[in-house]
């Protein structure tokens, strides 16, 4: 069977369909509180991002052809994406989630737990052995996606929701800290390694001129770019929100 052109759709129809029923959700939401214009443009992007990276010529090239579009996506949709969403709801709306999540999100939500599952979430899923099945498997590729999407949402909720539970900055700080070190090493190993880890891409026709180990490569070299910004980015918004805080401490004493 050959492979569709690099440059055709290819459709992850769940992720249209969740993305249609959260636009909905919140529009409901929106007329009963008015969030203001940024918040909702912020929280379209973040739909935006999740049904445009699943559902568009990047599935295509992610599906048959490179790795290094491949990783794109996940990045777009579990680091990109869970931010925006987040920011997007007003606090209202966020505490009505956190609510209906209950005490089971209270205790997920935590960092000391978030951060965990996060990590081994995203180790997991770069297993070769379950990447490859899933590259197989179209139903396993979505549950990848939305296993991506929601510990996406879980990482970065104790960092900007403050529902259920208010996190300190310092604490927030450390987190952040922690997970950008703590998930450097795949990034790592796909920059430096010269052997392919995945035999699905082996396999694969090759695009725009890139061997399979290249391919790996450049996608390491994406991965770690990417978190290096995000994270750092994250991290300098709080650490310069703690100077105006600490010259007050220090005023008032």
């Amino acid at each position: 069977m050959s492979s569709p052109s690099a440059s055709s759709f290819t459709f992850e129809p769940l992720f249209l369909a969740l993305a249609v029923a959260a636009a909905i959700l919140y529009w409901r939401g929106a007329r009963r509180e008015r969030p203001p214009r940024w918040r909702v443009a912020t929280f379209a992007l973040g739909l935006l991002l999740v049904a445009g990276a699943l559902n568009s010529p990047l599935e295509t090239i992610a599906a048959h052809y490179l790795l290094l579009i491949h990783l794109l996506q996940n990045v777009m949709i579990s680091d990109w994406a869970p931010p925006l969403l987040i920011l997007g709801l007003t606090p209202r709306m966020r505490g009505e989630l956190a609510r209906l999540g209950g005490g089971a999100f209270a205790w997920i939500a935590r960092p000391q737990i978030a951060l965990p599952v996060w990590l081994v979430a995203w180790y997991g899923i770069h297993l070769a052995g379950f990447y490859d099945f899933a590259l197989r498997n179209p139903w396993m590729l979505n549950l990848e996606h939305l296993v991506l999407v929601a510990v996406g949402l879980l990482f970065w909720w104790p960092v900007l929701a403050g529902e259920p539970l208010d996190v300190s900055v310092p604490v927030k700080i450390g987190y952040l800290g922690v997970a950008f070190v703590g998930s450097v090493f795949l990034g790592l190993a796909l920059t430096f390694s010269d052997t392919p880890f995945y035999d699905f891409y082996v396999a694969a026709p090759r695009l725009w001129g890139l061997s399979a180990a290249k391919d790996q490569n450049f996608g390491g070299i994406l991965m770690n770019a990417e978190q290096s910004a995000v994270f750092l980015a994250a991290i300098l918004y709080f650490v310069l929100g703690l100077i105006p805080e600490e010259e007050h401490t220090s005023s008032r004493a």
